[in-house]
């Protein structure tokens, strides 16, 4: 999952003069985190959210691709950041504006640029041969421009006059705090490099599968965690316990019982989602104050040591609900060895790639949203709906708003099923032609 990090929240868009016809302008709801565009084919939809991921990961090979005058975004701290192409027909360059606390700064559009030469030294299988770049797992050539178009995100471009490099660190600076995570519409599908790989090499992992083992790292990464923390506090246990004050610190047994009641209550859930395997000592008849104090502290650390497996325990049991809630004679839980598996109705183990596509589609969704992406990240999903039922159509913004709201997400949904928001058509802009 990725770090949590404080970053601005994309709140108003403007794109005017896109393919030359269209111009839009809308907010995002901050308060609910979740806004759908919809409108008829060709309006832009699908490109705004590709313009908007472009901008904030320095995509600007893409952006100059998309015929249009004017982008701009603003955040919720009035910072602007404007990207002005009125000119780009005469200089054949844009210009890039951030303003920030009422001061403004910009650059040429052309001194930032996504390089093949940046992007391959971050591919370690790419080698330069002449003037063509080679992959040296199958001997495959390819130019400049399939390799900025082939591996997608680059998390840096490069600027092409080095002595620019100052001008545009403010505009480095600025994308530290501003992300953006795109999920496509065919997000079974693998970018075409990967399916490009010698036959040797062609078992590769289904992205479900992907989804079941980064979960297992998830799961092993935080039980480290839970571990160390569990051998500090049980170390200083005896010091700890013969630190304390006295009895205004000590527990009654009616607190004792109910805070161990909770504890159990936690740990029966963390057993059932399948994180952990071991239950707190139960509280049996009563005790004496040197007993009620060595208790008491044994409560005390079974609470801390439980709250690092909190935020996993609750994405997790997120996922489980929203996906066994649709499957279909089919069950899905976490194993702490695997990741996650599928029983079926008999308690048959099944492969994770043989769910139906919708059924894969949602996990993946699913597993982007609680374990891959950034608290205060602008979300720009492309027709969710695809592949789904028109049952499952109708629990997609519930189960959306469910998890905006744990992982601290905003939704910028492009959507050709209005139907979907239900009765919540605040949330709805209409994009027209």
């Amino acid at each position: 999952m990725a770090p949590a990090q404080q970053l601005r929240r994309l709140y108003h868009v403007e794109v005017d003069g896109l393919f030359g016809l269209y111009s839009h302008h809308f907010d995002l709801e901050l308060n609910d985190r979740v806004t759908f565009l919809h409108g008829p084919n060709g309006v832009g939809k699908t490109t705004i959210l590709k313009m908007i991921d472009a901008v904030l990961t320095e995509r600007f090979d893409l952006i100059r691709r998309i015929p249009f005058r004017r982008l701009l975004l603003r955040f919720d701290d009035e910072t602007e950041l404007e990207l002005d192409m009125a000119k780009a027909h005469q200089t054949a360059e844009g210009e890039l504006r951030l303003t920030v606390n009422g001061c403004t700064k910009s650059i040429a559009v052309g001194l930032v640029l996504s390089d093949a030469a940046a992007i391959a030294a971050e591919v370690e299988y790419l080698e330069r041969e002449e003037d063509v770049w080679v992959d040296i797992r199958d001997g495959e050539p390819l130019t400049d421009a399939e390799v900025v178009q082939m591996y997608g995100r680059h998390p840096r471009s490069t600027v092409r006059d080095p002595s620019a490099e100052e001008d545009v660190q403010w505009f480095r600076e600025f994308l530290d705090t501003a992300n953006s995570y795109l999920i496509e519409a065919q997000m079974l599908v693998r970018p075409r490099y990967l399916q490009r790989w010698p036959r040797r090499h062609r078992t590769m992992p289904s992205r479900v599968v992907e989804c079941s083992t980064e979960l297992k790292q998830c799961i092993d990464d935080t039980m480290a965690e839970y571990g160390r923390q569990a051998q500090v506090l049980d170390q200083s246990f005896p010091q700890r316990l013969m630190q304390r004050s006295g009895a205004n610190d000590i527990l009654s047994i009616k607190e004792m019982r109910e805070r161990m009641s909770e504890l159990v209550r936690k740990t029966e859930e963390l057993k059932d989602i399948g994180i952990l395997d071991e239950t707190p000592i139960q509280i049996v008849g009563d005790m004496d104050e040197s007993q009620a104090g060595v208790m008491t502290l044994y409560v005390d650390d079974t609470a801390k040591k439980l709250q690092v497996l909190e935020d996993l325990a609750s994405r997790a049991r997120l996922l489980l609900s929203s996906l066994n809630g649709k499957l279909r004679h089919k069950q899905m839980r976490v194993d702490r060895d695997k990741g996650l598996i599928v029983t079926g109705e008999h308690g048959d183990s099944l492969p994770l790639d043989s769910l139906s596509s919708g059924e894969q589609h949602e996990l993946i969704r699913h597993y982007d949203l609680l374990f891959r992406v950034a608290p205060n990240t602008v979300v720009l999903l492309d027709e969710p709906e695809l592949s789904l039922h028109l049952e499952w159509q109708s629990r997609l913004l519930s189960d959306l708003m469910a998890i905006v709201q744990l992982s601290r997400l905003d939704a910028l949904v492009a959507t050709h099923s209005p139907s979907i928001v239900g009765e919540r058509d605040d949330l709805m802009v209409e994009l027209t032609g």
